[in-house]
């Protein structure tokens, strides 16, 4: 590339910038703008209209086209919260010479363009998903976000969006059903991310994350997000952590995730595993007049928020993902 501080940028330069290579065709492999911009492909691309035109071969490049691809590359690093050189724009007249800051620039905004500077407004409708059957083997919730298309789920992932998942339980009747109070207070929130270490609203995610909450974790699937998924595939255990208080050390919530073979919908489930013995008569407790092998009494379930991206440098291109769910059990 003949790129280099103090010559004046050709239209090939210029080519690459915009688009990955020479010709002006696009190759989604090499930093270019946008690749980030639009459509992209994979865990590149945020969907936005508007890409920046190749040039023809030979053609002088305008004060507004250099203008229109520095101003293109601070949109993107406001949106990241990437920290870039500042180049200025130049004016109409002036001869446009390279900068050395525009190649680190490019190259920055195209490395960290799955971080963002903060998020979008919580989508909450439809991810409660509770019930009050006493139970005594298992609860489980099963909850689908579903977005239009596999690629509105991209641009969701690929611009900072994210799914936050946590457990519900209440109600203190008995010491097991407590406990499970106890448990679900201490896995904390559950968030789930693209699968790529990023940087969103300040905090860094790897794919499952585990936020707030107490206790020692079984297993955490930490580099497992929605592009380590198979379309159409199995369910993967991305979660899973024990109780803490004996005798109920081997009850366990798990979460759950899989993709449909369409790749815009994820599906999560969050299973309360009660595994501990029942307390042998006559030690079991009495609840409500009955007597009840440590029953778990009453409520159970999970709250799934999608988080989705902020949309102050960008549109939304991802749509509304909606949230359904059910609860079932095992009460014997």
């Amino acid at each position: 590339m003949t790129y280099s501080s103090g010559s004046t940028i050709l239209d090939d330069d210029y080519n690459i910038f915009v688009t990955g290579n020479a010709s002006g065709t696009g190759d989604n492999n090499t930093a270019n703008v946008n690749t980030i911009w639009g459509g992209g492909t994979g865990n590149k691309g945020y969907g936005q209209s508007g890409t920046l035109s190749s040039v023809s071969t030979g053609v002088t490049i305008t004060a507004t086209q250099w203008a229109s691809l520095l101003n293109r590359v601070s949109t993107l690093a406001n949106h990241q919260g990437t920290s870039i050189t500042s180049i200025t724009n130049p004016t109409v007249g002036d001869t446009i010479e390279a900068y050395d800051a525009l190649n680190s620039n490019i190259s920055a905004v195209f490395n960290n363009r799955l971080d963002a500077a903060a998020n979008g407004s919580d989508i909450t409708s439809g991810g409660s998903v509770t019930g009050t059957t006493s139970w005594y083997t298992q609860a489980k919730t099963t909850t689908t976000v579903t977005f239009s298309s596999s690629d509105s789920a991209r641009y969701f992932f690929n611009a900072g969006g994210m799914i936050r998942l946590s457990a519900v339980r209440s109600g203190s009747n008995n010491s097991k059903s407590s406990e499970w109070n106890d448990l679900a207070s201490d896995i904390g929130t559950i968030a789930f991310t693209n699968g790529s270490t990023s940087t969103i609203a300040g905090t860094t995610y790897s794919g499952t994350d585990k936020l707030g909450g107490s206790g020692t974790i079984s297993s955490i699937a930490n580099n497992t997000g929605y592009y380590d998924l198979t379309p159409g595939g199995s369910e993967i255990i991305i979660f899973k952590q024990f109780a803490d208080s004996s005798p109920y050390t081997a009850n366990y919530i798990e979460i759950g995730v899989s993709l449909n073979s369409s790749s815009n919908a994820l599906t999560f489930t969050m299973t309360f595993r009660d595994d501990a013995a029942d307390e042998p008569a006559p030690t079991y407790e009495t609840v409500g007049g009955s007597e009840l092998l440590d029953q778990v009494q009453g409520t159970t379930g999970s709250t799934t928020v999608v988080r989705p991206p902020s949309t102050t440098y960008i549109s939304n291109t991802w749509g509304t993902p909606s949230i359904s769910g059910s609860i079932s059990y095992i009460t014997s």
